[in-house]
């Protein structure tokens, strides 16, 4: 009897792996279909409140969607105009900022051998051109910001997979209730509340705090006069949704670019610690403040999801990745046998 328990454990767990496997490979497969059907998917939630608050004043649904289409369509559009104009001035200028990096290549490799001739009494062999390939870091930066440009236009998808969403949420959660009504051990509306009371808090605010987090880089940026301010404005709305990470790129980026066109140090730090002081404001002071709980994901979850869902999506999985991750705890945590998994996802202990 043992022997046997054992035996359908094993092939349990085997099964959860193969299906984790196969789920993995069909939506790295369907990338193209899928990320702009989970993207409208969250779109949706997010724009619920406002529906409900538009239909309880007795607007039409057809007019309630033309309105969310309008909004996402003028984000979209917002979103696709600057990061087109920005890459193309990046692009335009990648010859001059070459010249640029060879320059401060040249001052911190002769700085460097003044400096080990000074301690071991012979130069360094080591040069900057070798370990950093300014080609290599140009396309780089031209492939990642082309893969956000070349995502929102194909908003197309995004438009007609929520044309379809905003109509069928207003009665899903009367369906869902239906639907599993004789699962005793569902509590699917619950679930769902729970989903949307935590993604849709989240998504709002941490919309919001990084649209002003990315204004006020475009404006200082602008007042001091920093090349591709808008972009670099752009990239910080972006690049806040990754946490941890997304902070310390949104202002190494534009400390960069300011080094490479002032070319001295007091130019740069005189970009850099305001933006720093900005950029921490909001997002240590008001934001948590504003957010209040936060999704209980640990660090570890996030990291997790930021490299898994990253290399399934590209960049935009990585902004997309906290959300998709909250609701999936959220889920694991509506059942008795898969609630461990959500205790271990979370950051603090519960008894």
């Amino acid at each position: 009897m043992v022997f046997w328990s054992m035996n359908v454990r094993a092939v349990t767990i085997a099964t959860s792996v193969l299906a984790v496997l196969a789920s993995a490979a069909v939506l790295y497969a369907l990338r193209s279909i899928m990320l702009p059907l989970v993207l409208a998917g969250l779109l949706s939630i997010l724009f619920r409140p406002l529906v409900n608050r538009l239909r309880a004043w007795k607007v039409p649904s057809v007019l309630c969607l033309v309105i969310v289409l309008l909004i996402v369509s003028s984000a979209l559009w917002t979103i696709y105009t600057i990061g087109a104009a920005g890459t193309s001035s990046v692009i335009e200028k990648a010859p001059e900022y070459d010249i640029r990096v060879q320059q401060l290549s040249d001052q911190i490799t002769a700085w460097v051998r003044d400096l080990t001739t000074m301690i071991y009494g012979r130069p360094t062999k080591i040069r900057l051109e070798n370990i950093v390939n300014v080609s290599t870091l140009t396309g780089v930066a031209a492939q990642w910001l082309g893969s956000v440009v070349s995502f929102v236009s194909d908003a197309f998808l995004v438009l007609l997979f929520l044309v379809f969403m905003i109509p069928a949420g207003e009665h899903f959660p009367r369906k869902l209730q239906a639907a599993t009504k004789d699962v005793d051990w569902l509590d699917a509306t619950h679930v769902y509340d729970r989903v949307y009371s935590d993604v849709v808090r989240y998504i709002s605010v941490k919309t919001i705090m990084n649209a002003i987090n990315g204004l006020a880089t475009w404006a200082l940026l602008e007042a001091f006069g920093v090349d591709f301010a808008p972009l670099l404005g752009l990239l910080s709305f972006l690049l806040h949704y990754l946490p941890n990470i997304g902070s310390v790129v949104s202002t190494v980026l534009p400390t960069v670019v300011a080094l490479l066109q002032f070319g001295t140090i007091g130019g740069t730090l005189s970009v850099t610690i305001p933006l720093i002081i900005v950029q921490g404001g909001i997002g240590n002071v008001l934001e948590p403040k504003v957010m209040g709980k936060s999704l209980d994901l640990s660090p570890v979850v996030v990291l997790f999801a930021l490299v898994f869902w990253g290399w399934m999506w590209g960049v935009t999985g990585m902004i997309l990745s906290v959300p998709i991750m909250a609701v999936i705890k959220s889920v694991l945590e509506a059942t008795t046998s898969t609630r461990p998994l959500a205790v271990l996802m979370g950051e603090r202990v519960r008894d």
